[in-house]
């Protein structure tokens, strides 16, 4: 496997998108995974490139037995998982979670009902700092959108979130 990212790769991604490279590893496949300041550009087979902005990757999880790395991103509603096998870990490892937590610029947790479940509400802007705010929802596991107390602690989340930014209702 090569170790230094080919210049033509260099030179698509920050054609197309302006970003520089960070850091770059090949998976099992010989295929270049590339991490930017702005994003994570997955390669997918045949020169094919998918591009994930860090703010968007809800979940990054290294799996040092498998040699495998899960990215999970929300799109239109549905979680997707893609799994990407290395040979080890590697500098884009390490530099995928700087980034993901450096997306993070508020969060904030209430409690459903009286009880033990919570709803998480995350404020996430690109690391570069450019763009709007995005916020994302989770429910722990068994809650449902649908519930009204869910519905209600997500709002209160939500509030805190935004007070904590300076925003007001109906800022971005």
């Amino acid at each position: 496997m090569a170790t230094t990212l080919p210049r033509q790769v260099r030179r698509d991604i920050a054609r197309e998108h302006g970003e520089r490279v960070l850091a770059a590893q090949q998976d099992v496949r010989g295929e270049w995974q590339v991490g930017t300041d702005a994003a994570l550009h997955l390669g997918a087979g045949e020169g094919a490139r998918r591009r994930i902005p860090w703010e968007q990757v809800e979940t990054l999880a290294w799996d040092a037995e498998a040699s495998t790395v899960t990215v999970a991103t929300v799109e239109e509603g549905a979680l997707r998982r893609e799994v990407v096998a290395f040979e080890g870990p590697g500098r884009l490892i390490e530099l995928a979670r700087e980034r993901v937590d450096a997306s993070i610029v508020a969060q904030a947790h209430e409690k459903v009902g009286g009880g033990r479940d919570t709803v998480t509400v995350v404020a996430r802007r690109s690391p570069t700092r450019r763009g709007p705010i995005t916020f994302s929802y989770v429910l722990d596991r068994g809650l449902s959108s649908d519930d009204a107390a869910v519905q209600e602690a997500t709002a209160r989340a939500l509030a805190v979130v935004r007070s904590d930014l300076g925003l007001g209702p109906d800022d971005a």
